[in-house]
């Protein structure tokens, strides 16, 4: 028989925990979408300007909800950027952080790699709620993993067509009609097999 959490405040500190990691790793990535939207270079790009408006109408409604029920279970936020986040995102950020001159292309890239631990983080917190019997976290996890898991696919989908438009506009000779193969070897990827 599954184990049930009856309290109102379910198993303290651990889900507590869990949520304030869950809320600072969402803050964290909030800031660069901001400052993306304001970004002129964003701004030309019809398609990452769309993906990256989404992307941060969500995140924001991810961090008052996430606000909101860790207010319910009497926790609290700890630091905007928590070390651990900090650190993973710093770490990719510095690997490849001059890798590409191109800066939408590279923005979209970093929104992927955030969002990619948002997804890994919404899964710990999904699986450790639904293990103490928190159906309300858990059902809060799942549908912000669901909306993380978009976005993951739509920054994915996206990035063929600036890619292409940057190395244009830096003089590259390029085959513009792969646009439309790239995209459908992008989903592709994305699609799960049959077999």
């Amino acid at each position: 028989m599954a184990y049930m959490n009856t309290t109102s405040k379910p198993n303290g500190p651990t889900i507590n925990t869990y949520l304030s990691d869950m809320l600072a790793l969402e803050c964290h990535i909030v800031e660069p979408l901001e400052h993306q939207q304001q970004d002129e270079a964003v701004g030309k790009s019809l398609a990452a300007k769309r993906v990256i408006d989404e992307a941060t109408r969500i995140t924001q409604t991810h961090i008052a909800a996430l606000q909101s029920r860790l207010d319910q279970v009497g926790g609290h936020a700890g630091s905007p950027i928590k070390s651990g986040v900090a650190s993973a995102l710093g770490a990719v950020a510095a690997a490849i952080g001059d890798a590409r001159k191109t800066e939408v292309s590279k923005y979209l890239r970093d929104d992927y790699s955030a969002f990619a631990l948002a997804s890994a983080s919404y899964t710990m917190l999904h699986t450790t709620a639904l293990a103490i019997g928190d159906r309300a976290t858990a059902n809060l996890a799942e549908r912000h993993l669901t909306d993380v898991a978009d976005i993951v696919m739509r920054v994915s989908a996206t990035l063929p067509s600036v890619v292409l438009t940057e190395l244009s506009e830096e003089g590259v000779a390029i085959d513009a009609s792969v646009v439309t193969e790239a995209e459908q070897n992008v989903e592709r990827a994305w699609t799960p097999s049959k077999n």
